[in-house]
């Protein structure tokens, strides 16, 4: 098969797909990547007006993804990242979509700006051939609207390379070592993480907190520690490794309104670390976690204290990671693109394993830009479906952004 890849971000291509790309060229098909700026990892056809948020350039970036396509001669388009997976679907492909969604931008629907998203979402899947997705109630909501056999749940999200995370023993003995990874947004809330070390403290545990990861409330983050008196018991490096942390830390605290499949919760589970965090969507499907009411940092804190003072927090988690492999996941997204999703016999002989890839727009350059040629969105479009869309933050991992 001919595999286009798609996200908004350039940054989203190399922190998520490289060891599944791998895994598919291995496999003999041909890979062709696009973002609306360049990847550094998997470098490959650069987008025209491609965005993140959405942005007057929606028409211009739909051209281009229809340019993209053609040059490539792409026999199925995964996607993911909202303000891509919009475009490329409303974009007039003649190839099968594949929308690869790491998180429907809600967590109870609760909210008219959640009911927002799912208008959005529901208009869009009349273009959408099928859909992986990664958490339980994300499944069951595109199952309630598509045929079964089109949905597939990835269990283990993107897959780990394991070899990054490889079992680590507990720190020694001392204070309680806690670490937070992730973007400091408004969707990870990362002062609740700050809460619950406050009630440690008034617990009367002598507890450590590392928060990890970069974002637009660094800043207040920073602020915060200080006002709350917690430059004792709180470190905010900003980025950081997070293999390296969680080894350094007895236990890994969660503090996300909603998550699509928190990556770095999978990595804490590699590494042998248990996950305190609130029952959210997403968050809920993760092994070995212990779950709290949302919000409840109290309880948060309560639980923690508990696990530390009868010893829990100084065993391990004793799991078998294997099943986290991105090789497994690899060979997972294939088969259901191939057995679902692509036709029989079609690019049998155009992905075969002489097909390789090539990462270059028609012409063979590699990381080119696709303008497209003139012309506007193909007739029948809605042109509400796209604007709506805004990538949140992924859960990335690796490099402490989850």
């Amino acid at each position: 098969m001919r595999i286009g890849l798609l996200t908004s971000v350039g940054p989203m291509l190399d922190q998520f797909f490289p060891e599944i790309v791998r895994e598919w060229e291995a496999a003999g098909h041909t890979v062709r990547t696009a973002a609306g700026d360049p990847a550094e990892t998997l470098p490959g056809t650069v987008i025209d007006g491609l965005t993140r948020r959405p942005a007057l350039t929606t028409r211009r970036a739909q051209r281009a993804l229809r340019a993209w396509s053609e040059a490539e001669e792409l026999d199925v388009v995964v996607t993911n990242s909202a303000t891509a997976s919009a475009l490329v679907r409303t974009a007039g492909l003649q190839t099968p979509i594949v929308y690869f969604c790491h998180g429907l931008h809600w967590n109870r629907l609760r909210g008219p700006q959640d009911r927002v998203w799912e208008t959005v979402e529901h208009q869009l899947l009349a273009r959408t051939t099928g859909v992986l997705t990664l958490n339980s109630d994300d499944e069951a909501w595109f199952r309630q609207r598509m045929p079964a056999h089109t949905v597939h749940r990835l269990h283990a999200g993107v897959g780990l390379d394991l070899a990054k995370y490889p079992r680590r023993p507990l720190p020694g003995h001392g204070a309680l070592q806690l670490v937070w990874i992730g973007e400091h947004t408004k969707r990870k809330r990362p002062w609740h993480a700050l809460d619950v070390v406050a009630e440690l403290e008034a617990l009367g545990i002598d507890v450590r907190l590392t928060m990890v990861g970069d974002g637009a409330l660094l800043d207040a983050t920073r602020t915060d520690v200080s006002r709350k008196g917690l430059e004792r018991s709180v470190r905010v490096p900003g980025w950081g490794d997070a293999s390296a942390e969680l080894a350094g830390a007895h236990a890994l605290i969660h503090t996300a309104t909603w998550e699509g499949l928190p990556r770095v919760m999978l990595e804490a589970v590699a590494v042998g670390r248990r996950t305190y965090a609130f029952d959210v969507k997403g968050v809920r499907d993760v092994p070995y976690a212990r779950l709290l009411d949302d919000g409840d940092t109290a309880g948060m804190a309560a639980a923690i204290a508990a696990d530390w003072e009868s010893g829990e927090l100084w065993r391990p988690v004793d799991a078998d990671a294997s099943g986290l492999c991105s090789k497994g996941v690899a060979a997972e997204m294939l088969g259901f693109l191939r057995g679902v999703i692509v036709p029989a016999g079609v690019g049998e002989i155009r992905g075969g394993a002489a097909g390789g890839r090539r990462g270059a727009d028609a012409s063979g350059r590699r990381g080119a830009s696709a303008s497209g040629s003139p012309g506007g969105a193909v007739a029948g479009s809605p042109r509400g479906a796209a604007g709506g869309a805004v990538d949140g933050p992924p859960d990335r991992g690796g490099t402490a952004a989850a």
